[in-house]
């Protein structure tokens, strides 16, 4: 039996999200959650909030975030853009930017 690593990467993007409305404690706890249930990501952090318009049954926000996700393939950034644009609540992802890594590897960028 053996064990391959899945390669971890740190990204910053824009975002579009629907968060439910009285589900967590804050706008952006609320945010981070709706990310955090995507199955590649592992850690989420909400930089600022760009955005809010409220409507009856959740609230859209425009945040920049920067997450820490688990993806593999050739082209990671494209795969961890696919994989946020397809989590439950998320209407778009824009910018995205992988993170240099240790190895001094380059920047991934998603095409606009």
């Amino acid at each position: 039996m053996s064990l391959t690593a899945t390669p971890t990467v740190d990204a910053t993007a824009s975002v579009s999200l629907r968060v439910p409305r009285g589900e967590s404690g804050d706008l952006e706890t609320g945010a981070a959650a709706v990310l955090a249930g995507v199955d590649a990501v592992d850690a989420v952090t909400i930089d600022r909030v760009t955005g809010v318009d409220p409507t009856w049954t959740d609230i859209r926000v425009d945040a920049s975030v920067e997450v820490t996700a688990t993806v593999d393939g050739e082209d990671r950034a494209s795969t961890l853009q696919t994989e946020l644009e397809d989590g439950f609540g998320v209407v778009a992802v824009d910018g995205l930017v992988l993170a240099e890594s240790a190895e001094g590897g380059r920047r991934d960028e998603t095409p606009q």
